[in-house]
Protein backbone atom coordinates (compact mmCIF):
# COMPACT_ATOMS: atom_id res chain seq x y z
CA UNK A 1 0.00 0.00 0.00
CA UNK A 2 2.97 2.29 0.52
CA UNK A 3 3.73 1.86 -3.18
CA UNK A 4 0.20 3.02 -4.07
CA UNK A 5 0.27 5.89 -1.60
CA UNK A 6 3.52 7.26 -2.99
CA UNK A 7 2.37 7.11 -6.61
CA UNK A 8 -1.35 7.85 -6.37
CA UNK A 9 -0.98 11.56 -7.14
CA UNK A 10 1.16 10.83 -10.21
CA UNK A 11 -1.34 8.22 -11.43
CA UNK A 12 -4.16 10.75 -11.16
CA UNK A 13 -2.13 13.38 -13.03
CA UNK A 14 -1.27 10.86 -15.75
CA UNK A 15 -4.92 9.82 -16.05
CA UNK A 16 -6.01 13.45 -16.43
CA UNK A 17 -3.37 14.07 -19.11
CA UNK A 18 -4.36 10.93 -21.03
CA UNK A 19 -8.07 11.82 -20.88
CA UNK A 20 -7.35 15.31 -22.21
CA UNK A 21 -5.21 13.86 -25.00
CA UNK A 22 -7.89 11.37 -26.04
CA UNK A 23 -10.51 14.15 -26.00
CA UNK A 24 -8.38 16.26 -28.34
CA UNK A 25 -7.95 13.35 -30.76
CA UNK A 26 -11.68 12.56 -30.76
CA UNK A 27 -12.58 16.23 -31.19
CA UNK A 28 -10.11 16.58 -34.06
CA UNK A 29 -11.65 13.60 -35.85
CA UNK A 30 -15.21 14.79 -35.19
CA UNK A 31 -14.42 18.30 -36.45
CA UNK A 32 -12.78 17.05 -39.64
CA UNK A 33 -12.61 19.15 -42.78
CA UNK A 34 -14.55 22.40 -42.47
CA UNK A 35 -16.68 21.16 -39.60
CA UNK A 36 -14.78 23.29 -37.09
CA UNK A 37 -16.07 26.51 -38.60
CA UNK A 38 -19.64 25.18 -38.26
CA UNK A 39 -19.12 23.65 -34.81
CA UNK A 40 -21.27 26.25 -33.09
CA UNK A 41 -24.35 24.94 -34.92
CA UNK A 42 -23.39 21.28 -34.53
CA UNK A 43 -24.85 21.10 -31.04
CA UNK A 44 -25.17 17.31 -31.09
CA UNK A 45 -21.45 16.87 -31.74
CA UNK A 46 -20.40 19.42 -29.13
CA UNK A 47 -22.79 17.96 -26.56
CA UNK A 48 -21.58 14.43 -27.28
CA UNK A 49 -17.95 15.44 -26.73
CA UNK A 50 -18.85 17.33 -23.55
CA UNK A 51 -20.76 14.35 -22.18
CA UNK A 52 -18.02 11.88 -23.15
CA UNK A 53 -15.30 13.94 -21.53
CA UNK A 54 -17.47 14.79 -18.52
CA UNK A 55 -18.49 11.19 -17.81
CA UNK A 56 -14.90 9.97 -18.26
CA UNK A 57 -13.60 12.60 -15.84
CA UNK A 58 -16.35 11.79 -13.34
CA UNK A 59 -15.45 8.08 -13.43
CA UNK A 60 -11.70 8.69 -13.16
CA UNK A 61 -12.16 11.34 -10.45
CA UNK A 62 -14.51 9.11 -8.41
CA UNK A 63 -12.12 6.16 -8.65
CA UNK A 64 -9.26 8.42 -7.59
CA UNK A 65 -11.20 9.56 -4.51
CA UNK A 66 -12.10 6.00 -3.58
CA UNK A 67 -8.52 4.83 -4.04
CA UNK A 68 -7.24 7.78 -2.01
CA UNK A 69 -9.66 6.97 0.83
CA UNK A 70 -8.74 3.28 0.85
CA UNK A 71 -5.03 4.04 0.74
CA UNK A 72 -5.19 6.44 3.69
CA UNK A 73 -7.51 4.12 5.65
CA UNK A 74 -5.41 0.99 5.15
CA UNK A 75 -2.08 2.66 5.79
CA UNK A 76 -3.47 4.77 8.67
CA UNK A 77 -1.65 7.71 7.20
CA UNK A 78 -2.37 11.40 7.03
CA UNK A 79 -2.64 13.88 4.22
CA UNK A 80 -5.91 12.68 2.69
CA UNK A 81 -6.67 16.17 1.34
CA UNK A 82 -3.40 16.40 -0.59
CA UNK A 83 -3.95 12.98 -2.17
CA UNK A 84 -7.66 13.47 -2.88
CA UNK A 85 -7.63 17.04 -4.23
CA UNK A 86 -6.64 16.15 -7.83
CA UNK A 87 -9.42 13.57 -8.00
CA UNK A 88 -11.92 15.99 -6.48
CA UNK A 89 -10.95 18.66 -8.99
CA UNK A 90 -11.32 16.22 -11.85
CA UNK A 91 -14.74 15.15 -10.55
CA UNK A 92 -15.87 18.78 -10.33
CA UNK A 93 -14.77 19.55 -13.88
CA UNK A 94 -16.48 16.39 -15.12
CA UNK A 95 -19.79 17.32 -13.49
CA UNK A 96 -19.59 20.86 -14.87
CA UNK A 97 -18.95 19.50 -18.39
CA UNK A 98 -22.00 17.26 -18.17
CA UNK A 99 -24.21 20.07 -16.83
CA UNK A 100 -22.97 23.09 -18.80
CA UNK A 101 -21.54 21.28 -21.88
CA UNK A 102 -18.78 23.79 -22.60
CA UNK A 103 -16.28 21.45 -24.32
CA UNK A 104 -16.33 23.63 -27.43
CA UNK A 105 -15.18 26.64 -25.42
CA UNK A 106 -12.34 24.64 -23.86
CA UNK A 107 -11.23 23.28 -27.23
CA UNK A 108 -11.40 26.74 -28.84
CA UNK A 109 -9.23 28.13 -26.04
CA UNK A 110 -6.83 25.24 -26.44
CA UNK A 111 -6.46 25.85 -30.18
CA UNK A 112 -5.87 29.54 -29.55
CA UNK A 113 -3.12 28.85 -26.99
CA UNK A 114 -1.31 25.81 -28.44
CA UNK A 115 0.45 27.54 -31.40
CA UNK A 116 1.97 30.25 -29.20
CA UNK A 117 2.88 27.66 -26.57
CA UNK A 118 4.74 25.66 -29.20
CA UNK A 119 6.63 28.75 -30.36
CA UNK A 120 7.53 29.74 -26.78
CA UNK A 121 8.63 26.21 -25.87
CA UNK A 122 10.67 25.96 -29.07
CA UNK A 123 12.40 29.26 -28.30
CA UNK A 124 13.23 28.14 -24.74
CA UNK A 125 14.64 24.81 -25.98
CA UNK A 126 16.70 26.65 -28.62
CA UNK A 127 18.18 29.07 -26.06
CA UNK A 128 18.89 26.25 -23.64
CA UNK A 129 20.73 24.37 -26.38
CA UNK A 130 22.74 27.51 -27.20
CA UNK A 131 23.74 27.95 -23.56
CA UNK A 132 24.74 24.27 -23.34
CA UNK A 133 26.84 24.61 -26.49
CA UNK A 134 28.58 27.74 -25.19
CA UNK A 135 29.40 26.04 -21.89
CA UNK A 136 30.70 22.98 -23.75
CA UNK A 137 32.90 25.13 -25.97
CA UNK A 138 34.37 26.90 -22.94
CA UNK A 139 34.99 23.53 -21.26
CA UNK A 140 36.34 22.06 -24.54
CA UNK A 141 33.83 19.20 -24.35
CA UNK A 142 31.72 19.85 -27.42
CA UNK A 143 31.68 16.20 -28.47
CA UNK A 144 30.02 15.24 -25.17
CA UNK A 145 26.97 17.41 -25.78
CA UNK A 146 26.91 17.55 -29.58
CA UNK A 147 24.19 14.93 -30.06
CA UNK A 148 21.87 16.41 -27.43
CA UNK A 149 22.43 19.95 -28.73
CA UNK A 150 21.63 18.91 -32.31
CA UNK A 151 18.52 17.05 -31.13
CA UNK A 152 17.44 20.12 -29.15
CA UNK A 153 17.90 22.36 -32.19
CA UNK A 154 15.80 19.99 -34.31
CA UNK A 155 13.02 19.79 -31.70
CA UNK A 156 13.09 23.57 -31.20
CA UNK A 157 12.92 24.25 -34.93
CA UNK A 158 10.07 21.76 -35.33
CA UNK A 159 8.07 23.29 -32.48
CA UNK A 160 8.56 26.85 -33.78
CA UNK A 161 7.70 25.94 -37.37
CA UNK A 162 4.61 23.92 -36.40
CA UNK A 163 3.49 26.70 -34.07
CA UNK A 164 3.94 29.31 -36.81
CA UNK A 165 1.95 27.20 -39.27
CA UNK A 166 -0.94 27.04 -36.76
CA UNK A 167 -1.21 30.82 -36.30
CA UNK A 168 -3.64 33.05 -38.19
CA UNK A 169 -7.25 33.18 -39.32
CA UNK A 170 -6.50 30.68 -42.12
CA UNK A 171 -3.60 28.60 -40.76
CA UNK A 172 -1.71 26.12 -42.92
CA UNK A 173 -2.33 23.41 -40.33
CA UNK A 174 -6.09 23.31 -39.82
CA UNK A 175 -7.69 23.35 -36.39
CA UNK A 176 -8.78 19.71 -36.43
CA UNK A 177 -5.26 18.54 -37.39
CA UNK A 178 -3.83 20.70 -34.60
CA UNK A 179 -6.13 18.94 -32.15
CA UNK A 180 -5.18 15.47 -33.35
CA UNK A 181 -1.43 16.17 -33.25
CA UNK A 182 -1.68 17.87 -29.86
CA UNK A 183 -3.85 15.03 -28.55
CA UNK A 184 -1.35 12.38 -29.64
CA UNK A 185 1.52 14.28 -27.99
CA UNK A 186 -0.42 14.81 -24.75
CA UNK A 187 -1.53 11.16 -24.64
CA UNK A 188 2.06 9.97 -25.11
CA UNK A 189 3.24 12.32 -22.35
CA UNK A 190 0.57 10.95 -19.99
CA UNK A 191 1.41 7.35 -20.89
CA UNK A 192 5.12 7.95 -20.32
CA UNK A 193 4.38 9.63 -16.98
CA UNK A 194 2.28 6.63 -15.98
CA UNK A 195 4.96 4.13 -17.01
CA UNK A 196 7.62 6.15 -15.19
CA UNK A 197 5.88 5.44 -11.87
CA UNK A 198 6.62 1.73 -12.29
CA UNK A 199 10.28 2.21 -13.23
CA UNK A 200 12.97 2.92 -10.68
CA UNK A 201 15.32 5.44 -12.22
CA UNK A 202 19.03 4.95 -11.54
CA UNK A 203 20.70 7.42 -9.23
CA UNK A 204 22.53 10.25 -10.95
CA UNK A 205 26.20 10.46 -10.18
CA UNK A 206 27.82 13.87 -10.49
CA UNK A 207 31.56 13.89 -11.05
CA UNK A 208 33.40 17.08 -10.10
CA UNK A 209 36.74 17.51 -11.80
CA UNK A 210 39.35 19.20 -9.65
CA UNK A 211 41.49 21.79 -11.34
Amino acid sequence: MEFIKERLGKWIQAAIIIVIGILCIVAGVKFGGNAWENAMVADDVVNAISLTLGITMIVVGSLSLILAFLTIALTKGKGFAAVALPGAGMLAVGVSLVVVKYAFTLISLLIAVVPYTLIAVGAVIFLDACFSLVRAIKAKKVSAVLVSVIASFVVAAGAIVIGALCVGDDPVIKANVQLIVFGVIVTLVGALQLLATFVKMPDTVVVVEKK
